[in-house]
């Protein structure tokens, strides 16, 4: 019996030791847990500033109840990184950085100008199967196969100064110049179909047949739409 009381005296301290750690251990977990739970708050803070973040200045809105985006946003969020999928697998003859930036102007200059990018894209595609160095039968170069007297016009109207033919290879100024030629034709007529046409036939011919009530022809347009329909 006296043995027994020993035995269980020596274990009682080493009980003690085992139940103090875990109270330090659960207070260490609780603290753990407390943190992270205050770096996910910030961060969703911080999320909110950035998302109406523009250029220098940041404007103030109500704080948001979520910290995930809405299916508006994350709708323009898909399109966004699948345009920048095309753009870096479609213009392979590029430098990956010429790439990227090849994707701010399409995605940026068409959206600012009021033309879907998938629409950009889809010209691209139909006119030089994006090919930089593409030039047609009738005088169009580049990308967007611009002919040299409109995107001169064109190439004064945004300050863009220009060196000739050669400026038409470049990627970058040939998008810039064929996604606003394509945007004052659209102002122009007030239709996307008529403006297609004028792209790929001139502006004077599709004011004629509008003058003759002549139907528009739709070959060019119906290529359009399959590149797109491949794309989106």
């Amino acid at each position: 019996m006296n043995m027994e009381r020993k035995t269980g005296m020596l274990r009682q301290p080493g009980l003690h030791k085992i139940w103090i750690s875990g109270i330090i251990l659960s207070f260490v977990l609780f603290l753990a847990n407390y943190l992270v739970f205050q770096n996910l708050i910030q961060a969703s803070e911080e999320s909110s500033c950035m998302q109406h973040h523009q250029g220098n200045v940041m404007t103030t809105s109500p704080p948001r109840t979520v910290s995930v985006l809405d299916p508006g946003e994350m709708e323009l969020y898909r399109k966004k990184e699948h345009i920048r999928t095309l753009v870096l697998r479609n213009f392979r003859e590029l430098p990956f950085s010429k790439r990227l930036e090849l994707f701010d102007v399409i995605y940026k200059k068409s959206q600012a100008m009021g033309i879907d990018p998938y629409l950009t894209l889809s010209i691209i595609a139909t006119e030089s199967s994006f090919r930089k160095s593409a030039i047609s039968w009738d005088g169009a170069y580049g990308l967007m196969q611009i002919k040299p007297f409109t995107a001169e016009q064109v190439a004064c109207k945004l300050g863009i100064p220009w060196q000739g033919e050669e400026t038409l290879f470049d990627p970058v100024l040939n998008i810039t110049i064929g996604i606003k030629y394509l945007a004052d034709l659209k102002d122009r007529f007030g239709d996307m179909d008529q403006a297609l046409v004028a792209y790929n036939c001139g502006p004077e011919f599709v004011s004629n047949r509008m003058k003759n009530e002549e139907k528009l022809p739709i070959r060019y347009i119906e290529k359009i739409r399959r590149n797109l329909k491949q794309m989106v």
